[in-house]
């Protein structure tokens, strides 16, 4: 294993790891302070809002100069930045919505499917080939997903036995559109700074999602403890993850960094278990053990596909 595919799978470690935090914070968001009623869409923009700002004197210390780079090749750029963009905006915010409507361990196990999505997408763009162990760990996490969403769950804040499909949904179409970026990301990636890509991708993504505003409830009136959850969201968990995993997309495949998702789902798990009381029932952990095993299949078949190459 050659040294900078070594730190690509630490920094998607790293990565995983802030967002793993993310789930527990979300709910707390919504579910703690009097905030129910909190508008999800509006408060995700504005968690976007932040990040992007805050990230923007990272891409001006970069040795690159990936500003004067875009400002040659924008007119073949730009359109990829807002597709990437629209791309990011959309899992973050669906992600965001659906701890509203769902236990912190269900959305995480919902968004973090995005390893089937991923190989799929790689496989109909001609970008990874599937190998049999592929497919089998395919179908494997396609079985937790369909176990998992006929289990139900509880935490601090409801009562086990919740419906939660709505919230299910939106994570699982988070998870569509993170294997989106995954995949189509890494071009882009590949030329430029990874600080100066999360900027870019958060205000495309910003422009694009203005008109969404007209119909939600606009307002500053937050609790202490949402505004401390929206600026880690958006200076951790926004900023400083996703420039590690735009590292991470130069030196290694989109397969191995799509099972990544895995990890997060068990930390996210954990920590709910610890820090909001949720219950997990023997569906939910059964639906667990089917993800996990086809998260062992896909990063097997990575490791054989590497030492081929070698």
């Amino acid at each position: 294993m050659n040294k900078e595919r070594l730190t690509g799978l630490f920094c998607a470690l790293a990565a995983t790891m802030c967002w793993a935090s993310n789930y527990p914070v979300f709910r707390l968001i919504f579910k703690s302070g009097g905030m129910e009623n909190l508008d999800e869409w509006w408060s995700s923009w504005l968690r976007t809002a932040m990040c992007a700002f805050l990230m923007c004197p990272f891409t001006f210390s970069a040795k690159e100069g990936s500003w004067g780079r875009f400002g040659k090749n924008w007119k073949q750029d730009w359109k990829i930045f807002l597709l990437l963009g629209f791309f990011l905006f959309a899992e973050g915010a669906l992600c965001f919505a659906a701890a509203k409507y769902t236990t912190a361990a269900r959305t995480s196990l919902f968004a973090n499917t995005s390893p089937v999505f991923t190989l799929l997408i790689s496989f109909i763009c001609a970008k990874e080939l599937l190998s049999g162990r592929k497919i089998l760990g395919v179908l494997m996490g396609l079985g937790g997903i369909v176990l998992a969403a006929f289990s139900r769950g509880g935490d601090a804040f409801t009562s086990t036995g919740m419906t939660t499909l709505g919230g299910d949904m939106l994570a699982l179409l988070s998870g569509v559109f993170w294997a989106l970026f995954t995949v189509f990301g890494g071009d882009a990636s590949s030329r430029y700074n990874g600080a100066f890509c999360t900027v870019l991708y958060r205000f495309c993504g910003l422009l694009l999602m203005v008109p969404m505003l007209f119909f939600c409830d606009v307002t500053f009136d937050f609790s202490l403890r949402v505004w401390g959850g929206l600026i880690y969201l958006a200076a951790i968990s926004g900023g400083v993850a996703v420039w590690l995993w735009s590292y991470a997309q130069k030196h290694v495949e989109p397969g191995v960094l799509g099972s990544f998702g895995y990890l997060s789902a068990i930390c996210a798990t954990l920590f709910s278990m610890i820090f909001l009381k949720e219950s997990i029932t023997a569906s939910f952990i059964a639906a667990f053990v089917l993800i996990l095993g086809g998260m062992t299949l896909i990063i097997s078949s990575g490791k054989k596909k590497e030492k081929a190459e070698a």
